[in-house]
């Protein structure tokens, strides 16, 4: 008995529909996750390809939307505490996330030493899920995003200006000018971007971490002064007030208070968390592997945010070759190397290195001035080889000169 000409048509849309289904589902995720960057209305976002995500776990648009969604959110949250408690310049390299573009607080809330350590951990957090959220990006995910109509809520009231935008983030943390940058800042983020921004957020946390693992309040108490006006520094209220008559009181004081930052010793207070840094640092040198292979697997060639050396380089003064990209990896051996301990750090006063696993896992409190001249380093003298100069010179060359901007850019 053959089967009606209504079973046959039924039959066949209902096999159409599970095929354009999750494709569809793929549209709508990408819709809302450009929406909601676009817009600055993260938290609605999350929210949307969160619920999305739930139901449809095997939705990698939804996944890679989500994690840079809450990438995002993660300098939205730091900038808007930053904000709260009147963040102004200078902006110093000391600290990477003091130089993010937060506008002046007319009336900041007065800030702790304690204040301080929970924002950077409240960024730790907030980073490990954006992280976890792009694990598994599959590699047929494209995300496209014009970088430069990218906005978030710096100062936290609500409304999304024109200049609370994602482009000046980039611009103040690399010092990159306007005119550096190319003019078009649409890209299709893929599987490799994935991976890459997995990398940095734990270069972030990393960074994060080694803060809060120590005990540096004297530090605090003695410079932070100078980025938060309503902090309480005994020190500071004890200084002399500054003399208009002498240039060389306000050139000096910042440059005594950035001494005072370095020399005073920092306790460790979470071993554990410190520990935690060289952990950050091997998935970092992991994902970037990772981020490679993929990359150079890549045969297509749109709107690449980090080319192979097939694809176009979306800074036209800097093309991506193989060579470079073999350097690169080396410089991760390398790396690796030196963070499991099996290459010693030379150190100019001693003919042994220093094993730099056991700086992380038997932490004792930091000097940096005992670092640069010897004694905080004799503990963890070992005998063995030596990671010298030579190992790196090779592949650094590579670069023409040019390896930290290609560190930086290449993760």
């Amino acid at each position: 008995m053959s089967a009606r000409p209504w079973a046959i048509t039924s039959l066949a849309i209902a096999l159409a529909a599970t095929v354009a289904l999750p494709a569809a589902a793929d549209e709508v995720a990408n819709r809302i996750a450009v929406e909601h960057l676009y817009a600055g209305t993260l938290a609605a976002g999350d929210a949307e390809l969160a619920a999305i995500l739930a139901a449809d776990p095997e939705n990698d648009d939804a996944r890679i939307g989500l994690g840079t969604i809450r990438f995002v959110r993660s300098i939205e949250n730091l900038s808007q505490g930053l904000y709260r408690y009147g963040l102004k310049t200078p902006r110093s390299f000391l600290l990477p996330i003091l130089r993010l573009p937060v506008p002046e607080n007319p009336n900041p809330e007065p800030i702790t030493f304690d204040d301080f350590q929970a924002l950077v951990a409240n960024f730790s957090k907030d980073l490990a899920l954006a992280e976890e959220t792009l694990v598994g990006v599959g590699p047929d995910v494209k995300l496209r995003l014009d970088l430069r109509k990218l906005h978030y809520d710096i100062n936290g009231d609500g409304k999304i200006l024109e200049d609370e935008s994602f482009v000046a983030v980039v611009q103040q943390v690399t010092g990159m000018p306007s005119d550096a940058m190319p003019a078009d800042l649409t890209f299709a983020f893929d599987q490799g971007d994935a991976l890459w921004l997995r990398g940095y957020t734990h270069v972030l946390m990393g960074f994060s971490d080694f803060i809060t693992a120590h005990d540096w309040h004297e530090s605090f108490e003695s410079s932070f002064f100078h980025f938060f006006p309503k902090m309480e520094s005994p020190f500071a209220a004890a200084l002399a007030p500054p003399d208009e008559n002498n240039p060389m009181f306000a050139e000096g004081a910042p440059i005594a208070d950035f001494i005072s930052f370095f020399h005073i010793r920092w306790p460790v207070s979470d071993p554990a968390r410190m520990a935690g840094v060289r952990t950050h640092i091997k998935a970092m040198i992991e994902l970037s592997r990772e981020s490679w292979d993929s990359i150079e697997a890549e045969t297509d060639d749109d709107l690449e945010w980090l080319p192979n050396a097939r694809q176009k380089s979306p800074f036209e003064s800097i093309q991506v070759s193989a060579e470079q990209i073999a350097a690169w990896r080396g410089v991760m051996d390398q790396a690796e190397l030196v963070i499991d301990g099996k290459r010693l750090v030379p150190h100019w006063r001693f003919s042994k290195g220093f094993n730099l696993a056991r700086v992380f896992d038997e932490p004792r409190p930091l000097d940096t001035v005992l670092w640069i001249t010897g004694p905080a380093a004799l503990p963890y003298l070992e005998d063995g080889p030596i990671s010298t100069s030579e190992d790196w010179n090779a592949m650094i060359e590579a670069f023409g000169g040019r390896f930290g901007i290609f560190a930086v850019w290449f993760n």
